[in-house]
């Protein structure tokens, strides 16, 4: 599976992964390891979550599968019973990692957590990504991504200022500690190989890993010094103004005005267009704090003024004076995007039963690496090659096991 130009070596990774860590093991397998999906016989719970291909929900047609299982393999392994667990832990005998975010706990009642698999392997990286991590009085609650964005705090700053905390689009909480995950095991890997020879357990917690990605807000560092908790300004700002996303004739556009050269370069474009002499009050010129009490007067003043175009015509215009215009872009307007074109971010993949479909994989570019390229896998579609070709399993031996619903 892996090209001669990979990233990384073609590592061994067991892939135990429900939604909260897939993303992680996606990492690894489109940068290059070799990544076994290991999937209960009726399939992972990905393969039954929409939208579904051509509006047909079966097993082959997901496309959040197709999507976060690019490049890898998949078995089929019925860890609940004991001859699954027996073929896990010859499987993890051989492996570079495991990855896994079952419920805390599940992995040691079923004899295969990091001290047991490593006894046969020292050298095993394993990594376990949950909710809250392994210790601690909320280890074994239940979470999702609502609930991981609100205990994160991250709600408290994402939304309009007069309205409920929100959450962000999409299962945001997840991908934060997917990629720690993914860099932990990168540098336990690295630290196994080039220093120590042994392998290491890696716990990450969602929570926490969310944490760190709005810092950038310091609510901490403000609630320390300051008693005050940092609020939520919707897509405008307190401290560039204008900034946000604003209507225009064909959708949105996104503006930001920093310098007093913007300030005076905008002013005169809205008086231009508009004709109204209110934007060129000296009391909004200079910095942003200048401008700061007048914010709902500008806003008003630019939304009079962007409403008068379409996004692109602002976006050039825009341009063409040093300002900061751009299109809030929808998903057709990524897919045919010059820029993204140009970057080679997209490739398309072809799967056996779904056809040819674009992804997202070109997310670095270079001439000498790229990542793998190749459609998530059919169920069980690796059977044999791993059972039979890497544990020398007989066939019958494989017929047997798939009769008693182990595999």
């Amino acid at each position: 599976m892996q090209s001669d130009n990979a990233l990384l070596p073609p590592y061994r990774v067991l892939d135990l992964t429900d939604g909260q860590g897939v993303f992680c093991t996606k990492l690894l397998a489109d940068y290059g390891a070799d990544v076994v999906k290991v999937e209960p016989p009726t399939g992972d719970q990905g393969r039954a979550k929409g939208p579904f291909a051509n509006d047909d929900p079966q097993t082959e047609s997901s496309l959040y599968f197709l999507f976060y299982n690019t490049n890898k393999r998949s078995i089929t392994l019925d860890l609940a019973t004991e001859e699954g667990r027996d073929i896990f832990k010859r499987l993890a005998a051989q492996a570079d990692v495991v990855v896994e975010s079952l419920p805390v706990g599940h992995m040691k009642g079923l004899g295969l957590d990091y001290e047991s698999l490593r006894e046969a392997n020292p050298g095993l990286v394993m990594a376990s990504i949950s909710p809250f991590g392994q210790t601690g009085p909320w280890k074994n609650f239940k979470s999702s991504d609502l609930i991981a964005m609100a205990a994160s705090g991250y709600m408290q700053i994402t939304g309009d200022p007069d309205q409920p905390p929100v959450r962000l689009g999409n299962e945001h909480s997840h991908f934060p500690g997917a990629q720690y995950a993914a860099v932990a095991i990168l540098a336990a890997l690295y630290h196994r190989d080039m220093l120590s020879g042994e392998g290491q357990y890696i716990d990450v917690s969602l929570q926490e890993a969310l944490i760190t990605y709005y810092t950038d807000a310091h609510p901490a560092l403000a609630w320390m010094q300051l008693g005050q908790n940092v609020t939520r300004v919707g897509t405008n700002s307190t401290l560039v103004i204008p900034l946000g996303a604003f209507p225009c004739k064909d959708g949105w556009i996104s503006a930001g005005i920093i310098t007093p050269r913007e300030w005076d370069a905008l002013a005169a474009w809205i008086h231009e267009v508009t004709g109204n002499d209110e934007i060129l009050n000296e009391q909004y010129r200079g910095g942003n704090q200048d401008r700061a009490p007048h914010i709902d007067m500008i806003t008003a003043m630019f939304v009079d003024f962007s409403t008068r175009f379409n996004a692109e015509e602002l976006f050039h215009e825009g341009q063409k004076r040093n300002l900061v215009f751009l299109p809030v872009n929808d998903v057709s307007a990524l897919l045919d995007d010059p820029q993204l074109e140009a970057s080679h971010l997209w490739s398309e993949l072809d799967h056996p039963v779904v056809g040819a479909l674009k992804y997202p994989l070109g997310v670095f570019d270079s001439e000498d690496i790229a990542p793998s390229a190749v459609a998530a896998p059919r169920l069980g579609q690796d059977n044999q090659a791993i059972y039979c070709g890497e544990l020398g399993l007989s066939p019958q031996e494989l017929v047997t096991l798939r009769a008693q619903g182990v595999v």
